[in-house]
């Protein structure tokens, strides 16, 4: 029998003294005093754990009871609980980045439930921030003294008129003409805010906290091997366990991801992930999930969770663009700018992530992820103007751009899925099939790469096996759907299924919702379902974004923004015939 069960009642005392403890500290912060509704919320939250209660309470007691809802709440239908307790996990965060921990408290998303969260070593101090009484004085004596002064203690501050002060003024000036200097150095698309190209994320996975069992341990290094190994296969993030020893100083990881792991008596895990970004020592993103005993070793059900820190629009790479919205730096920076472009492309900013990535090559002009990214960039090109001179040149350094990243790494994800993707566009279905098939066995994980083989299987006549890789590539990733929802919305449309269409369709975010193909398989869609006037006014929407004429065909429409002729035809005899747009006249 596994004796974690019992482990951790032996450490439930420590917890519950530690959750009430750091409930007290809230309390009487200012954050919270300002915050009665969220303080209400935070003792509901806690005082449902230190009951004994084994899992989230639900949104009916939250709103009821912590929130002051009537007893005609319906959760259903009102999203308030889910929004405040997202609100108290912003407010925790603030404090808590204001504030030096060991241990803290969280609400993991997708949960209701008051966790405890460790950080692996306490957070050193500040210089900036006051020490205790003791430390000053040390300091004050030991600068008076000139003295060295004792590790850890602040040192006393310089007067304002004092000599230190006016070589701080120098210094500041002499630095601000260097920088002004260099910036009006820099011309064309070199002119970055960075001069060097920034590396991938660098990724430092913990070994999984686990009970004292065999069992138990067995089963963390198994969790371990599944983290490790679905990370290391995407090309957006480094992992530090693979830094070669020797050679270069060892860099310090930017992320850390924490796992624990608690068994219970009969076998069933409880898996609770944490991505700490190393810089603030900040937890920016946390997820438990139970895993039932079949489940384990394999992990099966942690793949969407890989594919959610690692992937394209992975945490990681939103964590970049949030914090330096504006970054478009060689690199790393400039991989991330693609990524979001790809959701809501314009065109200022294509034009920046193409001097950008053009200036990733220009330092590695074998770089398979920026060659690849380039690709796809440049194919995007062509599509609104292929019948023009500029469009056929962007498609044929699409095609050898494909080609290098390819040559470049044959052996990659992202060439193959590069030169497969080129293959499918000039009609070759065999040699895109064969390459996609090869890059998705390179990295099972890539929501991106499922989404688009299974759109251009599709394309290529194999509906039922494109059909289950768009459904993959929704199970592995969803926040971020674009092509594989509204290309699954189709399918179930064509295939007469509107209610699961629709659903699809609703479950989509902003601002997936705004895209042009979203537009179209909702109108198909909700023609399908009986309201042709709604639908219309969908197709309205839609000429209106790609600056169409209303008695434009359905073909010159969707050439703006879809690429693959047969997918344009079959699409536009859709919107015939559901009623969004006229039948063509007989001849």
């Amino acid at each position: 029998m596994d004796h974690a069960k019992a482990n951790d009642t032996q450490g439930t005392g420590d917890t519950d003294r530690i959750i009430a403890e750091e409930l007290e500290r809230l309390l009487e912060s200012p954050m919270f005093v300002r915050s009665p509704v969220l303080t209400r919320l935070l003792q509901f939250l806690v005082e449902h754990r230190l009951r004994g209660g084994r899992s989230s309470p639900k949104a009916y007691a939250i709103a009821t009871e912590a929130l002051g809802r009537s007893e005609d709440f319906d959760p259903a239908v009102d999203s308030y609980p889910r929004v405040m307790v997202g609100r108290l996990r912003s407010l925790l965060d603030r404090y808590y980045a204001e504030t030096p921990w060991i241990h803290r408290l969280r609400v993991p998303q997708g949960s209701y439930e008051v966790v405890v969260q460790y950080r692996v070593a306490p957070p050193s101090r500040s210089i900036d921030e006051p020490g205790s009484e003791d430390d000053v004085k040390a300091a004050t004596r030991a600068d008076a003294a000139g003295a060295p002064l004792p590790p850890g203690a602040p040192r006393r501050s310089q007067p304002a008129d004092g000599p230190r002060y006016g070589r701080w003024v120098v210094a500041l000036v002499l630095l601000a003409l260097a920088i002004f200097a260099l910036w009006s150095l820099r011309s064309g698309p070199e002119r970055l805010f960075v001069s060097d190209a920034q590396r991938m994320p660098l990724l430092d996975v913990s070994e999984p906290v686990a009970g004292s069992t065999a069992p138990s341990r067995a089963l963390a290094r198994a969790l371990d091997g599944k983290l490790r190994d679905g990370l290391r296969r995407f090309d957006l993030v480094d992992l530090l366990s693979a830094q070669a020893p020797g050679g270069a100083a060892p860099r310090t990881a930017d992320y850390r991801l924490d796992t624990s792991l608690v068994r219970d008596l009969e076998g069933n895990a409880e898996v609770t992930l944490v991505l700490n970004r190393v810089a603030d020592q900040r937890a920016i993103w946390s997820q438990r999930i139970r895993v039932a005993d079949p489940d384990t070793p394999q992990f099966v059900s942690m793949e969407p969770l890989i594919a959610q820190i690692a992937g394209d629009y992975g945490v990681i790479v939103r964590d970049q663009i949030q914090r330096q919205p504006d970054n478009f730096a060689p690199g790393f920076p400039c991989l991330a700018q693609f990524n979001r472009l790809r959701q809501m492309r314009n065109p200022s900013g294509a034009k920046q992530v193409d001097a950008c990535l053009r200036a990733t090559l220009k330092r590695d002009d074998r770089d398979p992820v920026a060659l690849a990214a380039l690709s796809l960039l440049r194919f995007g090109d062509w599509q609104p103007q292929r019948a023009t001179p500029a469009g056929r040149a962007a498609f044929a350094e699409a095609r050898g751009l494909a080609l290098k990243a390819y040559e470049a790494s044959p052996n990659s994800s992202a060439g193959l899925f590069a030169m497969a993707r080129a293959n499918f566009y000039v009609g070759n279905c065999s040699g895109g099939n064969t390459m996609g098939d090869a890059a998705r066995r390179l990295n099972p994980f890539d929501s991106d790469i499922s989404g688009f083989l299974g759109l251009f299987k599709i394309t290529c006549g194999q509906a039922a096996e494109g059909e289950i890789l768009l459904r993959r590539s929704l199970a592995l990733d969803d926040s971020y759907p674009g092509v594989p929802a509204v290309a699954l919305a189709f399918i179930l449309s064509q295939r007469g299924e509107q209610a699961e269409a629709l659903t699809v369709l609703d479950q989509m975010p902003s601002p997936s919702n705004m895209e042009p193909q979203y537009l179209m398989v909702r109108a198909i869609v909700t023609a399908r379902q009986g309201d042709v006037t709604a639908a219309q006014a969908h197709w309205r929407r839609l000429l209106a974004y790609t600056r169409q004429p209303e008695d434009a065909a359905p073909e010159a429409v969707l050439g703006r923004f879809m690429i693959t002729p047969v997918v344009i035809q079959r699409a536009s005899a859709a919107l015939r015939e559901s009623g969004v747009v006229p039948l063509r006249p007989v001849s």
